[in-house]
């Protein structure tokens, strides 16, 4: 009877030892919790300016059932020092396939505010809800689109595609007229890689891309829609311009005016583009030139 006690007190010490964690050398037993990284002042900023865009609604006019829901990923983030934005965001509302409107959301450091501008590219009237305020109630399509003739056969590969998307983007001619007392006209730069892609069945759009045009950095200053849709005659290319900024936007597709959007500083609520403008109290983030965290 003894030499069972202590063979079974022995199973029973080996089965404790196999069922306790065991410590590794780098990693004591009772060493605290991983410490995680403090949040960047960058990261701060970016949040803000998602939240400010996330605050808005959009729907189609006439019924709310059909929302047009804020895209999770960002399309772009962009500076543009000249102008004392230290950091903004691109953010695209879609209908599930199609973009409805396009928006850009940036913090001014210089002038201690934060501004917001959204262009509607939907194909007809929405609404946009503030709580339960209607801000905004674009009237008609918000973009007219132009057939791009001569282009050629679209390629049967999203890759390929694309190609001819920056290829025949290089058709139009995107000017923004700047400055307040003597404006000047400024060659805008496409951005070779789209902000959004998307297609929509429903829609007979076979592929489609927004692309970005800056005047200097990465801050989009117009965008460019640009699609390959299904007609009874077989696939069509066509174009349609919208603006990101209050300043005058003029656009030519082979030399020809498709677009003339002039300045635009407080845009009534029946108009395709939304302008806020907003001044803090205090500016809650450290500035560029300000000792870092």
């Amino acid at each position: 009877m003894p030499g069972k006690r202590i063979a079974a007190a022995r199973v029973l010490l080996i089965g404790l030892s196999l069922a306790a964690p065991v410590a590794s050398a780098q990693e004591p037993a009772n060493s605290p919790p991983a410490v995680q990284p403090k949040e960047s002042v960058a990261d701060r900023r970016i949040a803000f300016v998602r939240e400010k865009m996330a605050r808005y609604r959009l729907h189609a006019a006439g019924t709310d059932q059909i929302a047009y829901p804020l895209q999770d990923k960002l399309a772009l983030r962009w500076t543009n020092p000249v102008s004392g934005v230290v950091d903004g965001g691109i953010f695209v509302w879609t209908d599930g396939r199609r973009p409805m409107a396009v928006g850009k959301c940036f913090l001014n450091e210089v002038q201690e505010a934060w501004g917001e501008v959204i262009h509607s590219v939907a194909p007809g009237p929405m609404v946009m809800r503030l709580e339960d305020r209607e801000v905004w109630k674009p009237e008609g399509p918000g973009v007219t689109f132009h057939p791009l003739d001569s282009a050629p056969k679209p390629a049967t590969t999203a890759g390929g595609r694309l190609t001819q998307m920056r290829t025949l983007m290089r058709r139009l001619e995107v000017i923004g007229i700047w400055g307040e007392k003597e404006p000047s006209e400024w060659s805008l730069r496409m951005l070779t890689t789209p902000v959004h892609r998307y297609e929509s069945e429903p829609d007979k759009i076979l592929d489609g891309a927004v692309f970005g045009f800056t005047q200097g950095g990465t801050n989009p200053e117009a965008i460019a829609l640009i699609e390959v849709w299904e007609t009874e005659a077989g696939p069509k290319w066509q174009v349609a311009v919208a603006r990101l900024t209050q300043y005058g936007v003029r656009a030519s597709l082979d030399g020809k005016v498709i677009a003339d959007l002039p300045r635009n500083e407080m845009p009534a609520i029946s108009d395709r583009f939304y302008r806020g403008w907003h001044w803090f109290r205090r500016y809650p983030f450290p500035k560029e030139g300000a000792a870092k965290e």
